[in-house]
């Protein structure tokens, strides 16, 4: 009798070489199906424009051999199973272990590539959100979200786990609910910030380097957006340090966002009797020639009141970004003052006319 024979004869032989059939066609399975899927990505996501496929099932790809290696086990080990007696209680118990160790395998697997999903998701989303000098989104939030991320779904899995051993869960729920409203309460304001900073960086309000007005009046460049506070360097290189919360609440003026040129405006009181066409030929010159002015739209000189003191007059033009604004506002006023002197035209004096009566 040859061992083949041995093997089909004995019960339990027969059901172990089919466990280890079943192993070995899941492993070689496994190498088709990455194959397989080797060949959708090949010829059909690489036709697509994005990359967020190709990034989805490469995700994939990578746990498809540990997956269905794992999956093969548990099946032979319920084929084993059937070769055995009920009077056979420790191998029943060992296979128990082993059921229950590769059911636990199996969740883990499957918890891995989802968040492996998740995370290509995540910095795919990222990856379209900051463009340009805004790379500190990646850096500061991907971070953040795959952690939570992988908290939750991690919390998820032993759930599942537990509950599938016959573990009360409801107790736990119970406690981990408690624990969170404690720990709320006691860290309300810094989660506000936290959620605070997550919304700035996701909405975008403004970004690092912009030029904004906070509404104390205060202006300044953006150097940092952080989870808990957002940091501004002002004109006097002083950092300001302001809660995410309070920013979220109040009213920003961002002066570059959506474009970076900017109005300059310069005013000016006249003198009644000046000529409004010779102020223009005095003030258009000098904007035409300064290099950070744009022409489009063109400047411009308007003649905004009339007062009984002076003849208002405002002259508008656009600097090419809101960095230049000053500097182009403090040059053309200086230059608008000397040649105010050399044509003659007179800026208004408050005066005041009294008249003294005689007593007879």
């Amino acid at each position: 009798m040859t061992w083949l024979e041995n093997i089909i004869n004995d019960d339990l032989m027969y059901h172990v070489a089919v466990a280890v059939v079943i192993v070995v066609a899941f492993y070689f399975l496994s190498t088709f199906v990455k194959k397989l899927l080797s060949w959708i990505g090949k010829k059909i996501f690489a036709k697509t424009e994005t990359v967020l496929d190709d990034l989805i099932l490469e995700a994939v790809r990578k746990n498809v051999r540990s997956l269905m290696v794992v999956i093969g086990l548990h099946i032979a080990v319920r084929e084993i199973r059937k070769g055995l007696t009920p009077q056979q209680l420790t191998s029943n118990q060992i296979l128990d272990y082993a059921d229950a160790i590769l059911y636990i395998a199996v969740v883990f697997v499957l918890v891995k590539t989802v968040l492996g999903i998740v995370r290509v998701l995540i910095h795919w989303y990222l990856d379209q959100m900051a463009d340009g000098d805004e790379s500190h989104l990646k850096m500061t939030l991907g971070p953040l979200t795959s952690k939570i991320m992988n908290i939750l779904v991690g919390m998820v899995a032993i759930i599942i786990v537990l509950d599938h051993f016959g573990v009360n869960i409801g107790s736990l729920l119970v406690s981990l609910g408690v624990g969170s409203l404690a720990v709320a309460f006691a860290a309300q304001d810094t989660l506000a910030n936290m959620i605070a900073g997550f919304v700035i960086l996701v909405d975008r309000p403004f970004g690092v380097g912009d030029r904004i007005e906070l509404p104390t009046g205060q202006v300044g460049d953006v150097h940092q957006i952080g989870l808990r506070s957002t940091r501004i360097i002002n004109f006097d290189n002083n950092l300001i340090i302001i809660p995410n919360a309070e920013l979220v609440k109040g009213r920003i003026v961002n002066y570059a966002f959506p474009h970076e040129p900017t109005r300059v405006l310069l005013r000016f009181e006249l003198a009644h009797g000046t000529d409004p066409e010779k102020v223009r030929s005095v003030l258009l010159p000098l904007a035409e020639q300064h290099a950070d002015v744009l022409r489009d739209p063109p400047p411009r000189v308007v003649f905004t009141a009339l007062t009984e003191l002076s003849l208002q007059c405002t002259f508008v033009c656009r600097a090419n970004t809101y960095a230049n604004a000053f500097d182009i506002e403090v040059l053309l006023r200086e230059q608008a003052y000397l040649a105010f002197q050399r044509e003659g035209i007179t800026l208004a004096v408050p005066q005041r006319i009294v008249r003294m009566k005689q007593d007879t």
